[in-house]
């Protein structure tokens, strides 16, 4: 197997995801460090997770926002990096890129209030961070749920969804439970669909496609979702999306922008 079969058969989402056993994690990591390819392929998943994590960022407790305005209207008028004590989530990396999105937004609004005097600015900044704070809530429970899905269920199997000929940068991932047949997708990277269409996911079977279900176009403009639960199916060997006109075919009809085989 070559090193692009190698990141084309689902080790790289098996891995960042905590699916992959001792021996292919070991295997990987050994690949990592000989070859550069596969250690960007890494890279460049864990960024796609972080980004959709970011633009998911889950509000803090409101203990956190009293704590960095204290902080600020300290008699001194200084602020201390120190003093913020951040949430820490002890769970797998997805759980994690979570909590250092929160992290990274509360570190950034912290050290801009710094910046302002005890006046009118500091009061402003402050309506600026809660208006952040609040404009960024998420369902976290949801998030928890989908992530133990992932790592604590052994029936769970990936299907890394390369990109092909009319876009050949997409990539999408597609995570199946073998026993409760329940499908879900991560959109790591599509075009946004053209007027009047929309992208259709199948699974192919014994050479037959079946139809997993729409994706709504809401999810390029609109709200982004860490994870899509699509249909149900009960057997599949590998996954693909093609973009059809909007509302979808019982069969494939348009081009085909990612595949890849479970």
């Amino acid at each position: 197997m070559n090193v692009q079969d190698y990141i084309s058969s689902g080790i790289v989402e098996s891995y960042v995801l905590g699916l992959a056993t001792a021996e292919e994690r070991s295997e990987f990591e050994r690949m990592c460090s000989q070859h550069p390819e596969v250690l960007n392929a890494r890279t460049d998943f864990e960024l796609s997770l972080e980004q959709q994590a970011m633009q998911n960022a889950v509000t803090p407790p409101p203990e956190l926002k009293q704590r960095i305005l204290q902080a600020v209207l300290k008699d001194d008028g200084s602020v201390k990096a120190s003093d913020q004590q951040a949430p820490v989530i002890k769970t797998n990396w997805l759980r994690y890129a979570v909590a250092a999105s929160l992290i990274l937004l509360a570190g950034s609004l912290f050290w801009n209030m710094s910046q302002y005097s005890r006046n009118k600015k500091l009061q402003a900044s402050y309506n600026e961070l809660t208006r952040d704070y609040d404009s960024n809530a998420v369902r976290l429970a949801e998030i928890e749920d989908q992530v133990a899905m992932l790592t604590l269920n052994p029936s769970t199997k990936l299907a890394a969804l390369k990109g092909l000929a009319p876009a050949p940068a997409s990539h999408a991932t597609v995570v199946w439970d073998t026993l409760s047949k329940d499908v879900y997708l991560i959109i790591n990277n599509l075009p946004q669909p053209a007027t009047g269409h929309q992208y259709q996911l199948w699974a192919l079977f014994n050479g037959q496609p079946i139809d997993v279900g729409m994706i709504d176009n809401e999810v390029f403009t609109g709200e982004k979702k860490l994870m899509i639960q699509m249909k149900n199916v009960t057997g599949a060997q590998a996954f693909a999306i093609t973009l059809e006109k909007k509302g979808g075919s019982p069969t494939p009809q348009g081009a085909m922008y990612v595949m890849g085989n479970l």
